[in-house]
Formats: C-alpha cells, sequence, structure tokens
C-alpha cells in the first residue's frame, strides 16, 4: 500500500465550520425534539409521570453527541449544576469548546487504564473509540514515528557502507601498477525504507480520531493531516483488521506487536461506528464527581469554623482523604460501611466524615450519614465529628447546615450538624484533570 498525501489539509477545513451546539444538562429536562434530533437511546434520558398525568423527560448522561461526521450540529450533555444553560449559550463557540473540552477530560481520566478500551468494557460509559489504543499508537508515533519496514539491497558505486564479500564475488579485478589489487565498482549496501499497512493504518487512527474529536480534546497536532483519511480502510475495516492479523506473524519486537495489537482494538471499535453517531456518554457521572471531590479536599481543604467548610487558595495538601470500608456487624460479614471521603487528624482527634452526592438537589434527610455519625463516632480517641454532604454547585462556595440535631435527642454536651457544601463544579473538574 502507497503512501499518499492529499492536497487539502482538513484540519484548517474543520477550523473553519461554525458548529451549532445545543446544551441540556444531566438531570434536568430534555426536550422530545432533541431526542429525536440526535436519536438518543432509551437509557440517554428518564421518563417521569406525575401524579397529575403529565410526563417529565429528564437527561441521564454527561457528554456528547455528534449525529454524523459531516453534522455541524453537537449535542453537550452537562454536569449537573455546572452552569446555567443560558450561560452557556451566550459564550462564544471557542468558550464553549473550552468546556465540553473540561467535561469529556473528566471522563476519559475517570476510566483510564482500563484494559483494551476506555468505553467498551465499562458499565457506565460508552464512546465510539478507544482512547487506550489511540495512546498506545501516538506513544509510538511519538518514540519511534511512522512504522517502516527497511529493505537492504545492493548497488554498483562508489561511496559508505562497501560489502567487501559481494564486492570481491562480483567485481572486476584489476591489478594495479604497484601490484594491488584494485575492485571495480564496489558492490554497495544500501537501505529503502518501505511504507506498509501497519504505517497507513497508524495515519488512519490518528487523523481518524483528529476527524472526530478534535473539536472536544486536545489532541496534539502530529502534522499528517495532508494524508488525510484513507477511504481503502475506512470503507474496508474488516480486511484491514484481517491483514494487520496476519502481519502480527512477521513481527517480532515487543513494541511493534503493542503497536498493531492497538491498531486492531482501534479498528475494531471504528467498525462498530460507521454508522452510529459519535458520541462519549457516561451515565454514572457520580463516579467522577467522588474522584474529583476527593483531590480537590487533599489539595484545598482547610478546616471547618463558624459552621463553614473553609478552602485556602492555593494548594495545600493538608490531608489525606480516602474512601474508607469498614465492616460493622458481626453476624452479617458483608454490611459495611463506606464513606467516601474519610480522615482522621491524630493531631486534635477530630475525626472527618464527608460524602460526595452529585445531586440536583438534596432534599432528604440522609440517613447513611447519621449511621456514620454514630458508628464511627464511637469509636475511641474520637474528640470531633465534623459531617458533610458535597455536592456540585454553579455559583461561589458555599455551606448550608442540612441537620442540626435538637439536644433532646443527645447526649449531655453532644452536638451532631451535617452540612451541605456545594462546591464550585468548574473548579473541581478543573482540579481534577
Amino acid at each position: 500500500m502507497k503512501l499518499k498525501k492529499k492536497n487539502k489539509d482538513f484540519r484548517v477545513i474543520l477550523v473553519d465550520i461554525s458548529l451549532d451546539i445545543d446544551v441540556i444538562q444531566d438531570g434536568a429536562e430534555i426536550s422530545e425534539s432533541l431526542i429525536q434530533k440526535y436519536n438518543l437511546d432509551n437509557k440517554d434520558f428518564k421518563i417521569i409521570y406525575l401524579s397529575d398525568g403529565r410526563k417529565i423527560i429528564r437527561a441521564n448522561f454527561v457528554g456528547i453527541v455528534k449525529s454524523k461526521l459531516i453534522d455541524k450540529k453537537v449535542l453537550f450533555s452537562m454536569p449537573k449544576h455546572y452552569m446555567e444553560i443560558k450561560k452557556f449559550e451566550e459564550l462564544s463557540i471557542k468558550r464553549k469548546l473550552d468546556h465540553v473540552k473540561l467535561v469529556i477530560k473528566t471522563i476519559n481520566k475517570s476510566i483510564a487504564g482500563t484494559q483494551f478500551t476506555q468505553y467498551k468494557h465499562s458499565k457506565y460509559v460508552e464512546g465510539n473509540i478507544s482512547f487506550n489504543a489511540y495512546n498506545v499508537i501516538v506513544d509510538y508515533y511519538q518514540k519511534y514515528g511512522l512504522f517502516h519496514d527497511e529493505e537492504t539491497y545492493t548497488k554498483k558505486g562508489y561511496g559508505n557502507h562497501i560489502s567487501w564479500k559481494k564486492t570481491i564475488s562480483r567485481s572486476t579485478k584489476m591489478i594495479s601498477k604497484n601490484k594491488k589489487i584494485i575492485f571495480t565498482p564496489f558492490v554497495l549496501r544500501k537501505k529503502k525504507q518501505l511504507s506498509n499497512l501497519v504505517t497507513e493504518c497508524m495515519i488512519f487512527a490518528i487523523n481518524y480520531t483528529d476527524s472526530l474529536f478534535g473539536y472536544f480534546l486536545d489532541l496534539p497536532n502530529y502534522n499528517l493531516q495532508s494524508y488525510g483519511i484513507n477511504p481503502q480502510i475506512l470503507h474496508n475495516i474488516a480486511g484491514t483488521i484481517n491483514s494487520l492479523i496476519q502481519f502480527q506473524t512477521f513481527i517480532f519486537k515487543d513494541d511493534e506487536k503493542q503497536l498493531v495489537d492497538n491498531l486492531i482494538i482501534f479498528l475494531r471499535r471504528v467498525n462498530n461506528s460507521l454508522k452510529q453517531a459519535i458520541s462519549i456518554k457516561d451515565y454514572d457521572y457520580e463516579y467522577v464527581w467522588e474522584k474529583a471531590v476527593e483531590k480537590y479536599l487533599n489539595a484545598y481543604f482547610l478546616k471547618v469554623e463558624n459552621n463553614v467548610l473553609e478552602y485556602s487558595k492555593k494548594p495545600i495538601n493538608k490531608y489525606k482523604f480516602k474512601k474508607k470500608s469498614e465492616q460493622y456487624d458481626s453476624y452479617h460479614k458483608n454490611w459495611r460501611m463506606e464513606p467516601d471521603h474519610y480522615f482522621f487528624d491524630k493531631t486534635d482527634k477530630s475525626l472527618y466524615i464527608f460524602d460526595s452526592k452529585y445531586y440536583v438537589d438534596v432534599k432528604n434527610i440522609n440517613y447513611k450519614q447519621l449511621v456514620y455519625h454514630f458508628l464511627f463516632g464511637n469509636k475511641k480517641n474520637v474528640n470531633r465529628i465534623y459531617d458533610a454532604l458535597i455536592v456540585p454547585y454553579e455559583g461561589e462556595n458555599v455551606t448550608d447546615i442540612h441537620v442540626n440535631i435538637m439536644p433532646d435527642f443527645l447526649s449531655e454536651g453532644e452536638e451532631i450538624i451535617i452540612y451541605i457544601n456545594k462546591l464550585n463544579t468548574s473548579s473541581v473538574l478543573k482540579n481534577y484533570i
């Protein structure tokens, strides 16, 4: 297969396209017209029937949906309390895309390292591409450049890299005046680089990914756009995969084997997505929020004072919050308490039990948090317990009191307060990536 450059640089063409981004929010209402427009799946939304018979449809994912490769329309579903929809709609296309990139990066980071493909083997995240395979391919490219075979051949002439064995056997022998043997001409060793299917597939993977997600991810520019997207590969995915499988028997280096393996993985996902919408959807963004909150707490949390959770403006890394899992029932061995963010400060014997909640609203009492307080608080050497539910918020950080147990229900001098700490969603996610 011979490499051919196309005259047009598709990256430049894409930059000139004016995207139109429809925006919704996870957990908020979505219109039936948008569901039809982007051909959303049943699990992309939830239908709720009210007591008066009215029907409400709510979005049930975070991510993007692009109906066709050439379509200028994109649906962006923001996390809960990320930003007011009206405010997002007033932004420039560049600023809108900055927010899309931020959210997609958080999804990719939360499932990074999954074997084979980030999306295909994830229970809660779906997408049309294997970014793990893509990353292996570009890592190889950064180290070695495009894959190539070298063919060694010989030619007669004069210069470096003389093959003396072949020169002696093939060249004309002459005797000089001083009785020395002269070989003429020399036989030279030359190497010729051969482009092949693996090279083509590397270029395809890099350019194809850029064409689908170049708007929504900060992908590096590897200056391969002039090769375009090879239609022979795009329209013959199964045949290309079979050829790569056959090629595997001729390679022996570990990094080259890994490259070909991941090209096959990448192409199998393309094979599944040729006629589908281009999408990255996270149906359980609560997990992303939990991981992002933990990192934010460990970087910025200062203290609880005057019923306010305080944070520093710069990273201080004062605490080491982590998920806690502890058995509490001697009869039911599998019953465990698992607060999301747990830290015991040995200096003043203060216990911090925080739970991240990816909620639209916190309306009812969180009994699980009360159980955490009573059971963990009964341990020895605990002087003070701080409980908080940490939720996403569009504005600046705010602390409210969620529960304040009346003294009549407590021992003398005991106090139980559960806070709701509203953290600015954008700040938490930016810190996460």
